[in-house]
């Protein structure tokens, strides 16, 4: 089988070479040293102005909603439950990052746990409205890869229902649902900025609310909830942003669209590439959304491939190509959640067959046509081994 030739870009003998799946796309050092003599000798390191122009840089990007920065996506989804009043049931996939359920435990919350689409890798609405009961206080989805859930179903839900939906929005940056930007949903959204995102401030993290009330305890509460007398109004984190992370953040965000559209450009290629090859099946898009692709999934079903996910894995690392494997083992398998295992195991089916099936391939503004065609071929390589030699 031969794929579509992506168009080269000559690097030399790189056949060897070892290809990241993963790469920061970081502001230029040089135009950063100005502000950060300025930030060095103001002396005011955390939660001062560079944050706050951060957050006034995002809101112009998500009207209508009040933004404050912190230090990592999982402190906000902590501090955004919390704040929130969230209690008793919260509805989430299992197919996440672990850091979606430690918040709803943190907080002292029941996950319960609900399927995913084996097409687009999100909650499934069918499985989510199920398992409402009079308990449910919070409905938790994830755009998974960057990839929009189905936001107003979402929204629907909860309003009926009388629920709080919070959207762990780690890979969305840049992303948008039926033209409407990601950040504009639900009562909250967070939003990651660590290196393998569209953008980064090297580590944090960004909430977005609807009511400024709640916007004024997120503040708070990234200070351990001190208003300012050390008379602790909850119990907070220290989960401020400082000077110089929110410096890096101010530049990247001026790259966030070009870098979004750079990842969409070569999920193109790659999508053009393999779409012959049996067994490849690509996240699913909705039509009307745009996703960030802070990853590429896809899925290798190995009754048509002729391999299996892990296999095809080990021959990409022969080859020098890194993979990941997100999300495995899901969060219901996870050591950490065995107080729930023997509640979930086996009853979230697709959950379960596409963490065996899901590979992400390497995805970054460092990729050039020809490292995608190397990875493409690879898995055609793969592909093609008799089944003999097949794991």
């Amino acid at each position: 089988m031969s794929s579509s030739k992506v168009t080269e870009t000559s690097r030399g003998d790189t056949a060897k070479c070892h290809l990241s799946i993963a790469s920061p796309t970081l502001p230029d050092l040089e135009a950063l040293l100005p502000r950060l003599r300025d930030i060095w000798a103001s002396g005011e390191l955390t939660n001062g102005r560079t944050v706050a122009e951060l957050e006034r840089a995002v809101e112009n990007l998500m009207p209508g909603r009040h933004v404050v920065a912190v230090n990592s996506c999982t402190s906000g989804l902590m501090l955004a439950l919390r704040v929130l009043g969230v209690q008793g049931e919260v509805l989430l996939p299992s197919f996440t990052f672990t850091a979606t359920a430690h918040a709803v435990v943190w907080n002292g919350c029941t996950p319960v746990f609900v399927d995913c689409s084996a097409d687009t890798l999100n909650i499934d609405l069918e499985d989510l409205q199920r398992k409402i009961t009079p308990r449910t206080t919070a409905i938790v989805a994830v755009y998974v890869s960057g990839n929009p859930p189905a936001l107003e179903a979402l929204e629907s839900v909860a309003r009926k229902h009388g629920l709080r939906l919070v959207l762990d929005a780690a890979h969305a940056l840049g992303s948008s649902y039926q033209g409407r930007p990601a950040g504009t949903f639900g009562d909250a959204e967070v939003f990651s900025l660590s290196p393998t995102k569209t953008i980064t401030t090297c580590e944090g993290g960004l909430v977005s609310v609807r009511a400024p009330e709640v916007a004024a305890k997120l503040r708070m509460g990234r200070n351990y909830a001190n208003p300012g007398n050390y008379d602790c109004q909850f119990v907070g984190l220290n989960a401020r942003l400082s000077e110089v992370h929110a410096l890096v953040g101010v530049e990247s965000l001026k790259m966030l669209r070009p870098n979004v559209e750079a990842r969409q450009k070569l999920v193109r290629l790659y999508k053009q590439a393999l779409a012959g090859v049996p067994g490849v099946r690509f996240q699913e898009v909705r039509a009307g959304n745009e996703c960030s692709f802070k990853d590429l999934s896809l899925r290798i079903v190995a009754s048509e491939f002729g391999m299996t996910r892990d296999a095809l894995r080990a021959e990409l690392t022969r080859a020098g190509i890194e993979t990941r494997t997100y999300f495995a083992p899901p969060v219901h398998l996870q050591t950490a959640y065995k107080t729930w295992r023997g509640t979930y195991e086996g009853k979230l089916p697709v959950t379960e067959q596409v963490a065996t099936e899901v590979l992400n391939l390497p995805l970054h503004t460092r990729l050039v046509p020809f490292d995608v065609q190397r990875v493409v071929e690879a898995v055609e390589a793969g592909a093609a081994r008799p089944v003999r030699a097949r794991g």
